[in-house]
């Protein structure tokens, strides 16, 4: 659901360009206020997991994001549309921080990879959703669709209601907590997400301008975005197995190249099969990257002690501070001087970020006689 009303806005950012009359930079913010909400909220979110258990994380989580979601479709201001997406992003990442410590914490170590897959997967999936439900809103109004949120969060917190809670967590203050990040070195972990998030950050906004300004109508960028999400959720469990098996470093690299890539296609490229063709390369290097980023994260906080729930506070500082960062200067260098230097900055972001995290990528597979994790 979280991924879905993120994704929801990509095939409406043109519209709400033309009709509130935004500058890109503009564009940029609306986009990256979600990102910017899951930034603010992240480590209180992961302490929250990690204080109160994973499932009360989630199901505040969920119903935050009902309502904020609900209060989106009706603002009509570029104001109200900014905070009610932040308070969107708010409330998904403490969704994100009690999901993700709740899976991991009865996952078998030694298949994380695997799990971490499936977990992204299933968002993605949400995500392939959503720019056909914007799409959708485009045509009947954001009203309607919106308001569908709420009910849908019931449903999801009644289901949720059902599972055991993971009772093996137990809680860590935040002085232990501290000390293990430290010995975790998560700060500079945190950087493997980081930098493919502001990669996939740009693109969202780059993305969809672009495309409408060669002529694809909402429902053509919706599909564009949708297949990417469909070939990023396929290949995502595959990919979080082969990295079990062979270690996390060549498939973050392989994503790494083919984004570098496709970033290109999309912000130097004036034919748009092209840039749909882009489109699908993005999210083909993001399966590839993600899921053993997500997945060195929670390796290292397990081998470190740390709480998983700190661990996803992190992992969502990382995704919401890169495609904060990526969103919203995309769209401001794009305003300043065109789509190509947003462009070549994020290539070289890309290769920064690759030098810096190259040894943390190395690091040895678990014993794959492991049992269950303990946080």
């Amino acid at each position: 659901m979280e991924t879905t009303f993120f994704a929801v806005l990509t095939p409406l950012l043109p519209s709400y360009r033309d009709d509130l009359g935004l500058s890109d930079a503009e564009v940029g913010v609306l986009s990256g206020s979600f990102a910017a909400g899951t930034l603010l909220t992240a480590l209180p979110g992961g302490w929250f997991a990690a204080r109160y258990g994973p499932r009360r994380a989630m199901i505040v989580g969920v119903i935050g994001v009902g309502i904020f979601s609900t209060a989106f479709g009706f603002a009509d201001r570029i104001e109200v549309l900014d905070l009610t997406r932040f308070l969107q992003g708010a409330f998904g990442a403490l969704m994100w921080a009690g999901a993700i410590s709740w899976a991991i914490a009865v996952a078998p170590r030694a298949r994380r990879g695997q799990v971490m897959g499936t977990i992204i997967a299933a968002a993605v999936v949400g995500e392939m959703l959503g720019s056909p439900i914007g799409a959708l809103a485009h045509e009947v109004g954001t009203e309607i669709v919106f308001s569908s949120v709420l009910i849908l969060a019931i449903g999801i917190t009644a289901v949720a209601m059902t599972i055991p809670p993971a009772s093996e967590v137990e809680g860590q203050p935040v002085d232990e907590a501290v000390a293990a990040a430290r010995r975790a070195r998560l700060a500079r972990t945190a950087l493997v997400l980081a930098g493919p998030s502001a990669a996939f950050g740009m693109v969202v906004v780059v993305g969809p301008l672009r495309l409408d300004d060669l002529g694809a109508t909402p429902w053509m960028i919706a599909g564009a975005f949708a297949g990417g999400s469909l070939v990023e959720a396929l290949i995502g469990p595959w990919v979080g197995k082969f990295s079990d098996r062979v270690g996390r470093r060549l498939p973050y690299v392989a994503g790494l190249i083919v984004m570098s890539v496709a970033i290109a296609v999309v912000g130097m490229f004036s034919i748009l099969p092209m840039l749909l063709i882009g489109v699908l390369l993005v999210a083909f290097g993001a399966g590839l990257a993600f899921t053993p980023a997500s997945t060195l994260i929670t390796d290292a906080a397990t081998n470190a002690g740390l709480n998983q729930g700190y661990a996803a506070g992190a992992a969502n500082v990382a995704w919401g501070g890169g495609q904060m960062v990526g969103a919203v200067g995309a769209g401001y260098l794009a305003g300043v001087a065109g789509y190509a230097l947003p462009t070549v900055v994020m290539i070289a972001v890309l290769g920064v970020v690759w030098l810096i995290v190259r040894p943390i990528t190395a690091q040895p597979l678990p014993d794959r006689s492991a049992g269950i994790v303990e946080s």
